[in-house]
């Protein structure tokens, strides 16, 4: 009795080659904004934080110089 031919073995069955989806840009300070963007913004009206805290230590720091207490072991006249 003829045997039949062993049947071929059938393609394993591949999963498509699909990309993993593209993830959006990690930000990790989405706060920040660029340096052109401030260059287009108009100056903001008023005085600035730096110009603000020197108008408050200058002259804090001026009164305690000339307030504060000369010492007791320094040259008499």
């Amino acid at each position: 009795m003829p045997t039949a031919p062993p049947p071929s073995p059938s393609p394993s069955p591949s999963a498509p080659a699909s990309r993993p989806p593209a993830h959006p840009p990690v930000h990790l300070h989405p706060g920040y904004r660029h340096a052109s963007a401030a260059v287009n913004r108009p100056p903001s009206s008023g005085i600035s934080l730096v110009m603000f805290t020197l108008l408050i230590t200058a002259p804090a720091i001026l009164a305690a110089v000339l307030l504060r207490p000369r010492s007791a072991s320094g040259p008499r006249h």
